[in-house]
């Protein structure tokens, strides 16, 4: 069910008495993400616990009570009388603010909208007067609409309660103080280990000879740069790259970046797009290379081997390029360090941890005030604001010159795996070419999808769509049939939110079927999930076909990742 929006601020006929209120967005960046219709739509998610951790970091809010009323659609119609909204920009311009509510399985509940300018005059959306959508399970999205993907202005959001509810209001952060020396220690504590410098020593002789060099990272939705506005130009990466090209590099014309973040997507997945994503297709052999899944591979189903497959697939390119190891961080204090720093110490891989940075000093001692707050860190539950990719850049920088200032070390010797090397001699294939000794039989998976996952890559304006060369479930119900010589396979999916999607049953050589459900992620994403890792390559029949219960439904197989 779809609200038609209103628009326009009703202004009282007498001042109304203040009501009671905390922020959820406080001047804000938003702005400047990658569009393809020409204009600029930025969502902030206010869903799962985002909303909460908003009122906690941005409000000051600790009453567990209102908290606890954010969470559902019916809780936050009880606690908040209206919602002001306000922007500022270089000019005066129209900005539009939707609230989107989710219905159950994360379809689309209902909207509402306000119009302002981005003047800082506030507009006020009056919850109270909203038509309702039965279905309406919790808050989805604030969506801010822009005239073009450009523009970038300071929003700031603001929650003001119903009769009966009070909270404590709170003052504004002092600016974060950059050049200070708490700030530098505080840098300093990101460089968890220096590991061996022999490659990054030679990356940098590289850089002050004036030799072509290409720096590459590869990650997940902060490496895509979420949460840096605009997107392409404030990202940790692109800080890193310039920085790296500004200290050390005689002819910057000569150093190519190369930026692979795909949101929401594990090492899992980085291992089969690497091929596609950093190499190129074997065109392009990095020289450095940053690996950023700290805060991503909770849902790897490896536990670790797809990461340190990752390491050691790139460790061992013809080139011998440089890794570094990024942990960042979440805004509970959460990384995987403890699952993937002992890859590190295993390989001497030099380890910077962002959490190790900030994390302590976002409680500070008695008397004291943190170099950088929470608020200011972090744009959303996950991922870091402007500041906080410029603290990532700078850790990365910090790194890079200890290991510049040390003796130069002897190549590692090559140390047996952690958790297992089994996919590092990954690659992947997709409908755009088989391997040879692939054979495939798509059934009635004929059609081909376009609503696909798309992300700017490099410094690019665009989104590429990831996976355009797929097998999407057309009409009938013959099924897809791949039949191949391997030891290990990994099959990749699109998860939709849409209802026309459906679960589809794998079957592994006639064994019992595995029923994978696109619609459990509840949005667009790519989705690999391992069939085989076996000590030895054998001869294997993989067949795909939709579950009874979807037979009207579809399902799209975007590659396969195959070690021989």
């Amino acid at each position: 069910m779809t609200i038609p929006m209103t628009s326009e601020r009703v202004a009282p006929r007498d001042p109304q008495e203040k009501r009671p209120g905390f922020y959820v967005m406080l001047d804000k960046p938003v702005g400047g993400l990658p569009s393809n219709d020409g204009r600029g739509h930025h969502p902030i998610y206010i869903n799962g616990d985002r909303l909460v951790t908003f009122a906690k970091m941005v409000g000051g809010i600790q009453d567990d009570s209102i908290l606890e009323l954010l969470r559902t659609a019916k809780g936050f119609r009880q606690l908040v009388h209206h919602i002001g909204v306000s922007a500022t920009a270089d000019s005066a311009m129209p900005v539009r603010m939707t609230l989107g509510f989710e219905g159950e399985r994360g379809s689309a509940g209902s909207r509402h909208g306000v119009d302002l300018v981005a003047n800082g005059q506030e507009a006020i959306l009056d919850v109270a007067g909203l038509d309702w959508a039965d279905t309406d399970a919790n808050p989805g999205e604030l969506l801010f609409d822009m005239p073009t993907p450009k523009d970038i202005v300071s929003a700031t959001v603001k929650l003001y309660l119903n009769d009966g509810y009070t909270v404590p209001e709170i003052d504004p952060d002092p600016p974060v103080a950059f050049d200070s020396p708490a700030y530098a220690a505080m840098i300093a504590r990101s460089a968890l280990s220096t590991g061996n410098n022999a490659r990054v020593k030679r990356v940098l002789a590289d850089l002050r000879a004036g030799k072509p060099v290409t720096i590459a990272f590869i990650g997940g939705s902060i490496t895509q740069g979420a949460g840096a506005v605009p997107t392409q130009e404030m990202c940790y990466a692109r800080r890193t790259f310039e920085g790296i090209c500004e200290k050390y590099a005689a002819d910057p014309s000569k150093v190519r970046y190369i930026k692979a973040g795909v949101g929401g997507t594990p090492s899992q997945l980085g291992l089969v797009r690497y091929d596609r994503d950093i190499t190129r297709d074997g065109a392009v052999h990095p020289d450095l290379v940053v690996v950023e899944f700290a805060v991503n591979d909770e849902g790897d189903e490896t536990k670790g081997l797809c990461y340190e497959s990752l390491v050691k697939r790139i460790w061992d390119e013809p080139g011998q390029p440089a890794v570094l190891m990024l942990f960042s961080v979440f805004a509970d204090d959460w990384n995987l360090k403890a699952r993937l720093a002992p890859i590190g110490f295993r390989h001497e891989i030099p380890m910077v941890d962002v959490l190790e940075a900030v994390s302590p000093q976002f409680v500070p001692a008695a008397g004291e005030r943190p170099v950088i707050t929470r608020r200011q860190y972090f744009y959303d539950v996950f991922h870091p604001s402007n500041n906080g990719h410029r603290v990532m850049a700078d850790s990365l920088l910090y790194m890079i010159e200890r290991l510049d200032r040390q003796q130069l070390m002897e190549e590692p010797k090559p140390a047996p795996a952690y958790y297992g090397f089994d996919f590092a001699a990954l690659h992947s294939f997709d409908r755009s070419a088989l391997p040879g000794g692939v054979t495939v039989d798509p059934g009635s998976f004929t059609g081909t999808d376009t609503d696909l996952q798309s992300v700017p890559l490099d410094a690019e304006d665009v989104n590429t769509p990831q996976f355009p060369y797929n097998w999407q479930k057309a009409e009938g119900d013959a099924p897809f049939v791949l039949e191949l010589t391997c030891r290990g396979l990994q099959l990749v999916l699109k998860d939709s939110g849409s209802p026309d999607f459906g679960p589809a049953l794998v079957t592994v050589d006639g064994g019992e079927p595995l029923r994978y459900d696109p619609r459990d992620a509840g949005w667009t994403h790519c989705h690999a999930t391992v069939l085989l890792d076996e000590p030895e390559a054998r001869p294997h029949r993989i067949e795909i076909r939709m579950a009874p219960d979807a037979a009207d439904k579809t399902f799209t197989i975007l590659g396969f990742g195959w070690v021989k």
